[in-house]
């Protein structure tokens, strides 16, 4: 039994330090992006952290949120590939350019295609485009077909992309964003998550009107591993 005992302790060890490794591995991948384009970069963990506090919120599990918030860190990963030029453009996009904008996901998925991950990344790298209704790229998957995980990052990407500053653009804002996503509730967004996005908003609205400027300051971790920067017990 000392054996058996001893041989199950090693195995619990190697799979610590490999799950430890992959976490690691899937923070350098997402800091890469501050290297060549500060803004995904900052969108990138912004989505992450309102994503965490969306699954929370629904009452997602710890194994849950802990693949949520790290597929969320790379949601992104994809747009090393597209030129720089077309990521801070100040006008609109031309259908070409679009189109071209729009690999950033299956880009995504063949840098991380050969790592196996115990969570869902894949999936979210892959369907964070996605929509209920099938309007969404690159597969134009519908309903459940579409991970949780997908569906909640989905609806903290549009949230954050709408409400972001950029200096060289003019953002809809917060307003804007929550009324994009209600009119798309039970259409092509999920109408669970986006009422648990109003609820976290609340929350963080009665702690702190000025949430987001502290994201990039302010040190946290949740109760699973080491994850970065987040600001609040959300």
């Amino acid at each position: 039994m000392e054996r058996k005992g001893k041989r199950e302790l090693e195995l619990e060890e190697g799979l610590r330090r490999t799950r430890h490794a992959l976490i690691q591995a899937i923070h350098a991948m997402s800091s890469v992006a501050a290297h060549r384009d500060l803004y995904t970069a900052r969108h990138q963990h912004r989505t992450a952290t309102l994503a965490l506090g969306i699954g929370r919120q629904l009452g997602l599990g710890a194994d849950q949120l802990e693949g949520l918030y790290l597929g969320a860190l790379v949601h992104d990963l994809g747009k090393v590939a597209i030129p720089s030029e077309l990521l801070s453009k100040p006008a609109r996009l031309t259908p070409e350019e679009f189109a071209l904008v729009k690999t950033h996901v299956q880009a995504g998925c063949t840098i991380l295609q050969n790592v196996v991950f115990p969570w869902p990344i894949h999936a979210i790298v892959a369907q964070h485009h996605e929509r209920l209704d099938g309007s969404g790229y690159p597969k134009a998957l519908t309903g459940t077909a579409i991970v949780m995980e997908a569906r909640i990052v989905a609806v903290a990407d549009v949230f954050q992309a709408m409400s972001d500053e950029r200096p060289y653009r003019v953002t809809p804002g917060r307003d804007a964003a929550l009324q994009e996503l209600a009119r798309g509730a039970g259409v092509t967004f999920d109408a669970e998550v986006i009422r648990a996005l109003r609820g976290v908003l609340a929350r963080q609205q009665s702690v702190d009107d000025d949430l987001w400027s502290r994201l990039e300051s302010e040190e946290g971790h949740t109760s699973t591993v080491i994850l970065p920067a987040l600001p609040f017990n959300i």
